[in-house]
């Protein structure tokens, strides 16, 4: 099963993020935490990481896989699998019925095009437009970018950054694929003299309903050589 990256998406929020604050009394100048958005997209891509994807259903843990991530041409992501291991408890439905081959062929279709499309968050298209678009907040000390309608009507994207404008700090994501609602929660970290990126992250929805969540550590960022 594709599992690997849901880490996505979610550095369409990466962004915003290398370096420099900005004062809290300052209105921030969106169209430059977009420009840095764009930037620290592309320095991510010069790097390979491991990614930890456990994922459960109806709060049952049913595979851990454990993938090294890369971008390769056109800005796809790479997954190679080092390890996996499946539990021997077999999905049910909500009805708890056994789920058969061809359920279970369409439960993996439905996680997929999940994925497919929270990773459709980092092109920088969309990522620009979620930043020059958001209102901004201040919540107590939690500043927030928040945008709506940025791939699909309906869809929200919300930013929190460190006091002061500093680096972004967590995303929330949330859209719908096939009439489910879709959560991404992702947290950010970043590595000295690069780019910030999720060091983990939550995606909840159901299929069927079927509970379904999806858990993400990603580690080990290395810079590829030249």
């Amino acid at each position: 099963m594709k599992n690997g990256g849901l880490f996505f998406v979610v550095a369409v929020v990466v962004a915003v993020v290398s370096g420099g604050s900005f004062a809290r009394a300052q209105e921030p100048n969106l169209e430059m935490l977009a420009a840095r958005l764009k930037a620290n997209q592309e320095e991510l891509r010069h790097y390979t990481w491991d990614s930890k994807v456990v994922f459960e259903v109806d709060g049952v843990q049913q595979q851990v896989d454990v993938f090294k991530v890369r971008y390769v041409m056109g800005g796809m992501k790479e997954r190679m699998q080092i390890s996996g291991e499946t539990a021997k408890q077999k999905v049910r439905a909500a009805d708890g019925k056994k789920l058969n081959k061809k359920e279970r062929e369409a439960g993996r279709e439905f996680v997929t095009k999940a994925e497919d499309q929270l990773d459709a968050y980092l092109n920088p298209l969309f990522a620009e437009k979620a930043v020059t678009n958001a209102e901004v907040h201040d919540e107590g000390g939690v500043l927030r970018l928040e945008s709506k309608d940025v791939m699909t009507t309906g869809d929200t994207v919300v930013i929190e950054f460190a006091p002061g404008w500093g680096p972004a700090t967590r995303a929330d994501i949330k859209t719908t694929v096939e009439g489910s609602p879709v959560e991404l929660e992702v947290f950010f970290d970043g590595v000295e003299h690069g780019p910030r990126f999720p060091v983990r992250s939550s995606t909840t929805t159901t299929w069927q309903g079927i509970p379904i969540k999806i858990l993400s550590e990603n580690s080990n960022f290395v810079k590829a050589q030249d």
